[in-house]
């Protein structure tokens, strides 16, 4: 089969042919469809991530995939061959990722989740949605916004941020994200009622304008540590700054006034489960920036591909 692979950390991806991995108990095999890239994937490769559990090599790339399940193992009841799924694949240990035409997943993955993917969702939908989508709902869940309250998303054009515009504004809070003047509109469309153009004023200034009485939650997806201290003051007393690109250092995380925290993705079962129903119900939908094919899969993971609009996210096709 065809896959993107290391023989060790910081190796540079490439396509390559593996053998088709078979699952064993407790495992499914899943053939893959559809595959999208995460912040996540270049740090496994490079081994930044290496204390956070066991890898082996060949080590086929890739978290988040939908396809179709092909063979189960021993002891596997929650699943069955046919069934349609997707999650963060992301096995303990490590070795079969989504970047490749079959992978072998925990049927309960250690550190990931699976799930029947949506009726009527195409697979290339899917495999968008997983760990970005999961993040934005667990980050809006830990900052505790009220309904009516007001949210600054700071990089609302990306992966995160593009869930988080649409979560927010479906739990009916009030929206306003940061965005280049060309694609402003399509911010819009997301669910942002008020648009903070980069470059044409200070973030600081806009909110002031925007929010004279400051805002409930600031959400950083951006990790600039330069515009902090700005949008801390922005914050309403008790309210909260939170970064899901780990924008806050030592001096801001000890700020007492407002909630600071860098948020690690937590509880994925749960996070997945409401993705779901928030993508059933219609309120939320993936934003696909990049369409590539498997072989195009390396460049994706050095920062190519062509991007009109919204960024949103890069997904890999099979076929």
């Amino acid at each position: 089969m065809r896959a993107i692979a290391i023989e060790r950390f910081g190796d540079t991806p490439k396509l390559t042919e593996l053998p088709v991995p078979e699952p064993g108990s407790g495992q499914i095999q899943v053939t893959i469809e559809a595959a999208a890239t995460n912040p996540l994937d270049a740090a496994i490769a490079s081994g930044s991530l290496a204390a956070l559990g066991e890898y082996r090599f060949p080590l086929t790339l890739g978290m988040d995939g939908a396809g179709v399940i092909t063979a189960v193992g021993d002891g596997v009841t929650q699943f069955r061959v046919g069934d349609r799924v997707f999650g963060q694949f992301w096995s303990q240990p490590l070795q079969f990722g989504t970047f490749a035409e079959v992978c072998v997943v925990q049927a309960a993955p250690a550190f990931g989740a699976l799930a029947a993917i949506p009726d009527g969702l195409p697979s290339h939908e899917a495999a968008a949605l997983p760990t970005a989508g999961m993040t934005a709902i667990g980050a809006i869940d830990h900052m505790e916004v009220p309904k009516g309250g007001t949210l600054l998303v700071i990089g609302a054009t990306g992966g995160v941020g593009t869930f988080a515009v649409q979560v927010a504004a479906a739990g009916g809070i009030r929206v306003i994200a940061t965005a280049s003047a060309q694609i402003t509109e399509q911010v819009r469309g997301l669910g942002a009622d008020e648009i903070v153009v980069r470059g044409a004023e200070p973030l600081d200034q806009a909110l002031r304008r925007l929010a004279p009485g400051g805002v409930d939650a600031v959400l950083d997806t951006v990790g600039d540590r330069s515009v902090m201290p700005g949008v801390a003051g922005a914050v309403r007393n008790s309210g909260m700054l939170l970064s899901t690109a780990f924008g806050l250092d030592e001096q801001r995380l000890a700020d007492q006034r407002i909630r600071t925290a860098n948020y690690r993705l937590d509880r994925k079962p749960e996070r997945l489960a409401e993705l779901a129903r928030l993508v059933t119900a219609g309120a939320v939908r993936p934003v696909i920036g990049t369409n590539l094919a498997l072989e195009e899969g390396p460049r994706a993971l050095a920062g190519g591909g062509k991007v009109t609009g919204l960024r949103g996210k890069t997904v890999l096709r099979m076929r």
